[in-house]
């Protein structure tokens, strides 16, 4: 599916927009966004398998919150049961549910190159130790530094690909019907060319996180479905508004 390319300062705009859709309903955006965080919250609270649990169903529930933004955006009412769409929609559960094994990967990938770099350190320290090598202080701070500068560049590279992974990912599949794979390729290559609007929207996003943070959190039951309805504001002007655009120039 091909993809539009936007200006910086769409990256407001989505935020704009993604008020919008929240306003229609906030008292119905501010349930769901409860029942999900409660969701969410209470799988984290199980040892392991939780945690499994709730990176594997983390793109489900977020495609049942884009579905339900995609509704009020045509005129619909807003339901709570919007937020389970993903799991009514059995043709969808599955390619939303191994974007989140995507995901899963992705970070045993991260723990991994961390385990590495701790391992071959110890490894590193303790077979100069048994040689009998003496490596001054300097030189020895000077290798590790390396060592973790690649190491956290390499974690930021895989966080920041897993992100435009999902970034359109999730919207790609529940409501562009494809399938994982090829929606994580159309995600990753549709946010490289958007990388300028994405950047402004994240940096917005973060600022405006802290400040929903400052009152004992109760601000992020607004912000998270401003966010949804930023990130559906972004995938229908990306991609859905071209092929609304093909459609009608083929009638």
């Amino acid at each position: 599916m091909n993809a539009v390319r936007t200006t910086a300062g769409r990256g407001w705009g989505w935020i704009v927009e993604g008020w919008r859709l929240f306003v229609k309903a906030p008292v119905i955006w501010i349930v769901i966004t409860l029942i999900y965080t409660a969701i969410a919250f209470g799988l984290s609270r199980v040892p392991f398998v939780g945690i499994l649990a709730n990176v594997l169903l983390s793109p489900v529930l977020w495609g049942g919150l884009l579905f339900g933004a995609a509704a009020l955006a045509r005129g619909e009412p807003l339901q709570v049961g919007h937020l389970f769409q993903g799991f009514k929609d059995q043709e969808r559960l599955g390619p939303l549910v191994v974007l989140g094994l995507i995901s899963l990967a992705a970070g045993v990938a991260m723990a991994l190159v961390l385990f590495l770099f701790m391992g071959g350190g110890l490894l590193m320290g303790g077979a100069l130790d048994h040689a009998g090598t003496v490596v001054p202080p300097q030189s020895m701070g000077s290798v590790f530094a390396g060592l973790g500068l690649m190491t956290l560049l390499i974690i930021l590279s895989i966080s920041l690909l897993v992100g435009m992974a999902m970034f359109y990912g999730v919207p790609l599949v529940m409501l562009g019907g494809q399938y994982a794979w090829p929606a994580v390729q159309d995600s990753i290559a549709a946010s490289w060319i958007n990388i300028l609007p994405l950047l402004v929207f994240g940096l917005i996003s973060l600022v405006l996180g802290i400040a929903a943070i400052i009152p004992l959190g109760l601000g992020l039951l607004v912000l998270v479905p401003v966010l949804v309805g930023a990130v559906y504001a972004s995938y229908r002007e990306v991609f859905e508004e071209r092929t609304v655009q093909r459609v009608n120039l083929a009638k």
